[in-house]
């Protein structure tokens, strides 16, 4: 694989990409489009505001790379603000009456075990997500979470090609990412 196609898988699997998109397909196939708003401006919000926040803590020389690749940037540029983000989001949606308030709070759970895990080993978010997204499709579209599920090895190998994870920190993303997905399968669907 090479670097340039390593950054454009890279970007495609990048969980502020991924993410929203597949939540954002996933919640107007459940409760329609109409019903979808107050989950979609959720979503959308809370991608925006860690854009705009890591793009000044960049500007500011915070943090080294849009990645947050320094497994000592980590905590406060992406785990604190993201698990901050998921409560705002989870009362948000009971405040709308949404029904993702259980699988919101679960994410939130991932987003904690991620973040201990940091402690040791700079677990890859790119892996964990691509892997986790693809168990979130599968009881819906099954092919499509199949396809996910397929392209997640890839978007785990292209964060080692271009030098922002081991393998083993791959490795670590893959299993949490299945482990959730399943687990959130099992809970959820």
């Amino acid at each position: 694989m090479t670097k340039q196609t390593a950054n454009l898988i890279s970007t495609l699997g990048h969980p502020f990409l991924l993410l929203p998109l597949v939540l954002a397909w996933l919640t107007i196939l459940k409760v329609g489009f109409e019903a979808a708003w107050p989950t979609l401006a959720a979503i959308f919000a809370c991608i925006i505001v860690m854009v705009v926040f890591l793009y000044f803590k960049k500007k500011k020389g915070e943090i080294s790379n849009w990645d947050v690749s320094v497994q000592q940037e980590r905590s406060r540029n992406i785990y604190r603000p993201i698990l901050l983000l998921t409560g705002v989001a989870a009362a948000m949606l009971y405040f709308f009456k949404q029904p993702f308030i259980g699988d919101t709070l679960f994410f939130g759970l991932l987003i904690l075990v991620c973040y201990a895990i940091n402690a040791r080993i700079k677990v890859s978010q790119h892996t964990v997500m691509a892997y986790y997204v693809s168990f979130l499709v599968m009881p819906v579209n099954f092919w499509v979470g199949l396809g996910l599920l397929a392209f997640a090895p890839l978007i785990g190998w292209s964060r080692v090609v271009l030098g922002r994870h081991k393998k083993e920190e791959v490795l670590v993303g893959t299993l949490v990412g299945i482990v959730f997905g399943l687990l959130h399968w099992w809970l959820f669907e």
